[in-house]
């Protein structure tokens, strides 16, 4: 009764879901070498030839405020290699622009949800909808969505489990009928893959569901998510030297790299660093103020409770950006999956409706509810 039961909720949910999961699915394939995608296509904008060192911060950010006087900084993004341009996310909705960070030319500025990895980004996240009030709600939709993914997946750990001879029926035999085979694939990947399947979609809701997701993990680890620390009352002086508070701030992790400065926005506001460390792991980050500059704050990535490590490291996770190119090339497989399970699943319901389609395909024999 139980395995009968399992598989009419895999049945419905499947039918549910197939169409935005097989969206998400390829998407997000796509999305895992999104920035590689988008130089790919618009080179002239995104690779630049290394002259020496970058230039420091505040003489860059001088330049591009002589070329372009109507755009106010928000904050400066470093690129991974020395070939790569530099972004710098505007304020006010303003959007982003590349630089060179050799000699400050600015190369374009741009909406980036309108080149091609930001409408790759934008199908995958809200399907295209950007109106305001539209726009929240499909994205609660697409994570549902990743919820039934989580769902479908123990789902099918638990028909898995439910017969006997579990070991012998992730064995595929190449010899049998299509159908067999094809429910043996389905089955071993489901069950080999399930904690990176798990992984992804939990992290992919985690963008937009904050306050649940974050309970989640916290209950999970039974520790807590690091606040941001508090900063010092009362008014500060400005930033006079930019490139000072930066050395300041790298200071204080000198192994780190910078990979993201926001800048102070008015007068007496702070700068903050975001510094990546030689070990798999969120950022650290450093809050510097005041003239002259002084670090006010800092959170070392690498000392957070196990909670503030899931949580933090979220969106690597989601992307495989986080061990290396073989890890970031097998994330690509991952992401597919769940397109794969649509096509098989697909496959299979027609095949045993005797759909012309798949029973053309692969033949077709009743099998009993057990031999699945």
């Amino acid at each position: 009764m139980l395995y009968r039961w399992l598989r009419r909720i895999h049945l419905v949910l499947f039918l549910a879901s197939a169409v935005p999961l097989l969206v998400l699915s390829l998407t997000g394939a796509l999305l895992v070498y999104g920035p590689e995608l988008q130089e790919t296509i618009e080179p002239e904008i995104w690779v630049v030839e290394p002259k020496g060192a970058p230039l420091p911060v505040r003489t860059l950010l001088a330049r591009v405020g002589e070329q372009r006087p109507d755009l106010t900084v928000w904050s400066v993004a470093m690129a991974d290699q020395p070939d790569q341009a530099w972004r710098l996310w505007l304020s006010g909705g303003q959007g982003a622009v590349n630089v060179d960070p050799y000699d400050g030319r600015v190369l374009a500025h741009y909406q980036p949800n309108r080149n091609a990895q930001g409408i790759v980004t934008a199908l995958h996240r809200r399907w295209l909808v950007d109106d305001k009030v539209a726009a929240p709600w499909v994205r609660h939709a697409v994570s549902t969505v990743a919820l039934v993914l989580m769902v479908q997946v123990l789902v099918g750990i638990g028909i898995w489990l439910t017969p006997p001879r579990r070991l012998a029926r992730l064995r595929v035999d190449f010899s049998k009928r299509p159908r067999m085979v094809v429910i043996r694939l389905h089955q071993l990947s489901g069950v080999v893959t399930a904690v990176l399947l798990l992984t992804v979609a939990f992290t992919g809701l985690a963008m937009y569901w904050h306050t649940p997701a974050r309970y989640v993990v916290e209950a999970a680890t039974g520790s807590r998510v690091q606040e941001q620390p508090a900063l010092p009352d009362g008014p500060m002086a400005p930033i006079a030297d930019l490139d000072a508070a930066v050395a300041l701030g790298q200071a204080a992790f000198p192994e780190a790299r910078l990979r993201h400065l926001r800048v102070p926005a008015r007068p007496g506001d702070v700068a903050v660093l975001h510094l990546e460390g030689t070990t798999i792991g969120p950022p650290s980050r450093v809050w510097v103020g005041d003239n002259p500059p002084r670090v006010l704050a800092m959170q070392d990535g690498a000392a957070g409770s196990p909670a503030n490590w899931i949580w933090h490291m979220r969106y690597p996770l989601h992307v495989g950006e986080f061990a290396g190119p073989v890890v970031r090339a097998f994330w690509v497989v991952v992401a597919l999956l769940p397109a794969g399970f649509v096509i098989s699943g697909l496959w299979l319901y027609g095949n045993r409706r005797r759909f012309a389609w798949a029973v053309a395909a692969g033949g077709y024999r009743r099998a009993s509810a057990r031999s699945t």
